[in-house]
């Protein structure tokens, strides 16, 4: 933890494990979109390692809520949606409440 409370955003080796099965539910999905090169549905990123970001990102396809793109964030358009999110929630009908809660994390 860090002072003000937060936990940080970093990839682990359990993270890596969960990191391996969302990537693996990307990769054999129908390829409606190009995933960037650091995203969290792509193995091995940093982002795909981090305990906290792989379940906010399934947490987010299961319950249809949106995903951002982390390539993007800081660019011309902070609210495109990520383009791993968006194959597998093509892939996902409905919403489905997980039962926990988003992470807070810097």
């Amino acid at each position: 933890m860090i002072p003000d409370g937060k936990t940080i955003n970093a990839p682990t080796p359990a993270g890596y494990e969960l990191g391996y099965h969302l990537a693996r539910f990307a990769d054999a999905a129908p390829q409606i979109a190009e995933r960037c090169f650091t995203c969290a549905f792509r193995q091995g990123t940093d982002a795909n390692g981090s305990p906290l970001t792989t379940m906010d990102a399934l947490k987010c396809v299961m319950e249809g809520e949106p995903f951002y793109c982390h390539e993007t964030e800081s660019r011309s358009d902070p609210q495109r949606l990520c383009a791993g999110y968006v194959i597998l929630r093509s892939q996902t009908p409905g919403r489905n409440k997980m039962a926990w809660e988003f992470s807070d994390f810097t």
